[in-house]
């Protein structure tokens, strides 16, 4: 009997996975590289390859397929659909807004679908400083990302969600390959933030540094409720500050969240230094 008990566990440790901590050390030392969504185009029950997005920073962005445009969305809409997003209407001047619109279209939609997620933002952030960007292909197989324009939208900051590997840039973390949105991808494990240093060059006014922990649901469209767990002041202009408190006392983000690190100014951003590390957790009875 325990030759066989024996056994049997044997073969579970084979196939079971194992717990573990995965590390999330985020680094910043340019500006603009704040990923607010990643986006991606599946082709669907359609034979398409083409397909581009394009940024008019403080405008819109303009989807077409096949360099044409795509008539599965737009915002506000006005007639036919054209696949355009006016940043400037107030049905889609917010990240979660936009991300909304270009998850809106079926799965079976004739000339295929996109698919976007919120990475380094929050879904209330303003969408008009998203950097231009001239015409990208979106049908590469991690997707494409989509910057801020840091130095522009300074009330916004440099953010980063503390995630592991390549998460941050590859949508293959956060949708099915079929296209399907997974609706948690942070469901059974939290982060633990152990170190923060950073500084900003701004000039006159204030900077901050604000920790959120952020619940993710991915159904009909996409919804967040964001908890503030830090706030503080940072250093002077150009000045490093290091949040040493964290090393002793980990800040722990809540279970089944994300948690964004983000400097703010008050009236200017440029040449953001941001260093955050810390610790993805498996959720294990304790």
């Amino acid at each position: 009997m325990k030759k066989t008990l024996f056994a049997i566990l044997a073969a579970l440790a084979l196939v079971l996975p194992v717990a573990a901590d995965y590390p999330v050390t985020q680094y910043v030392s340019a500006d603009d590289l704040g990923v607010a969504i990643l986006v991606k185009y599946y082709p669907g029950v359609s034979s398409n390859t083409s397909a581009t997005v394009a940024v008019v920073q403080g405008t819109s962005l303009t989807f077409q397929v096949a360099a044409a445009a795509y008539t599965g969305f737009e915002c506000p809409v006005s007639g036919a659909l054209g696949g355009i997003i006016d940043e400037t209407n107030a049905a889609c001047n917010t990240i979660g807004e936009i991300v909304n619109v270009i998850n809106g279209t079926s799965a079976t939609f004739a000339s295929g679908f996109f698919r976007a997620v919120i990475v380094d933002a929050l879904a209330s952030d303003s969408a008009d400083d998203l950097l231009a960007d001239g015409g990208t292909q979106v049908t590469r197989a991690d997707g494409l990302p989509i910057y801020y324009d840091t130095s522009a939208n300074f009330a916004v900051g440099e953010t980063r969600a503390l995630l592991p590997g390549d998460m941050r840039t590859n949508i293959a973390s956060w949708v099915t390959r079929a296209g399907k949105l997974i609706e948690n991808p942070f469901a059974g494990q939290y982060t633990e933030v152990r170190w923060v240093e950073g500084y900003s060059t701004y000039g006159s006014g204030t900077s901050n540094l604000n920790v959120y922990s952020v619940k993710l649901s991915n159904k009909a469209s996409t919804s967040e409720t964001s908890t503030q767990l830090w706030n503080e002041a940072m250093g002077a202009t150009t000045a490093n500050k290091q949040f040493t408190q964290f090393q002793y006392v980990p800040l722990r983000g809540r279970p089944n969240e994300k948690v964004l690190v983000r400097i703010t100014n008050s009236a200017a951003q440029a040449t953001v230094r941001l260093l955050a590390d810390g610790v993805r957790k498996p959720l294990v009875a304790e």
